[in-house]
């Protein structure tokens, strides 16, 4: 990290789409302070570090989730959207999420930025990897049409069984009058302590388990190490992002799926007949 030279092993565009000696002098100004030297840790050398006490979770966490499942074998199982749209003009993100025969959850997540914010970089996000790899698409102008998300469930449904589309109903409703005129079925989350504060717990107990499936795909593993927790007097939850540039919205797009998929987790399942024992038949076994 602190040798130039080696950066290339971690950022291959170097000389193509970034400039080493702007690199440079940022690394300089940012190593000192803690919070930023994290930021340069995580975003341009892929090392993950715990953010403290109030990180959702570790990377050491993080790791254990490295499932894979090729998407297409997943043709035709139903499965819970979730979407989380920016304020036009930064990040934007949608997923499906399926419960698999083995009781783990397969994230099938995307996101979109503007490419207004890509150009003027000054989040030090390596955006061009990302969509390089398949995880973002950069799109023209200066803010994310909803147009995008819309188009993407359609493409999704050809594939899968969409049975519900969970949204914030922030900035939602063009978009979701267009999903329910298409023929889905939409689901408004609540941002607060009631309705988040069981799923995030549960998607808790599902990662330290292992059991959290998105084949590794970087943009989410980014906004995995992002959350942090916000805990009221009750001991309630709340995500939030770790700082203003730690981008939390793919994370946020599963977590409103989740609300939906994590009660179909726990809902009973009844598989036999229902007997009367008394206290005398206990007694006398």
């Amino acid at each position: 990290v602190e040798n130039p030279e080696m950066w290339i092993k971690a950022n291959p565009n170097i000389g193509v789409t970034m400039d080493i000696p702007s690199m440079i002098q940022d690394f300089n100004a940012d190593r000192h302070v803690p919070r930023e030297y994290n930021d340069w840790l995580v975003k341009r050398f892929n090392i993950f570090v715990d953010n403290g006490e109030e990180s959702f979770i570790d990377f050491e966490v993080i790791k254990r989730n490295n499932g894979r499942v090729d998407p297409e074998s997943l043709r035709g199982m139903r499965c819970i959207g979730g979407f989380d749209l920016s304020q036009t003009e930064d990040f934007t993100s949608a997923c499906l999420e399926f419960i698999l025969p083995d009781n783990r959850v397969f994230v099938l997540s995307h996101s979109w930025v503007p490419a207004a914010k890509v150009q003027k970089d000054n989040e030090k996000i390596d955006y061009r990897g990302f969509e390089a790899d398949g995880y973002l698409t950069i799109i023209p102008g200066e803010y994310v049409e909803y147009e995008y998300v819309y188009d993407w469930f359609v493409e999704m449904s050809r594939k899968y069984q969409i049975e519900k589309i969970t949204f914030d109903p922030a900035n939602a409703m063009r978009l979701v009058q267009d999903l329910q005129n298409y023929g889905f079925q939409t689901e408004v989350v609540r941002q607060g302590y009631i309705t988040l504060s069981d799923p995030l717990k549960n998607v808790k107990e599902l990662l330290l388990d292992g059991r959290v499936v998105y084949n590794e795909n970087k943009l989410f593993t980014w906004y995995l190490n992002n959350v942090k927790l916000v805990e009221d007097r009750n001991g309630n939850w709340l995500p939030t992002k770790q700082t203003r540039y730690r981008k939390i919205d793919g994370f946020a797009a599963f977590l409103n799926a989740h609300s939906q998929v994590y009660l179909d987790m726990t809902k009973p399942v009844g598989g036999g007949s229902v007997g009367f024992i008394s206290i005398n038949d206990l007694l006398n076994g």
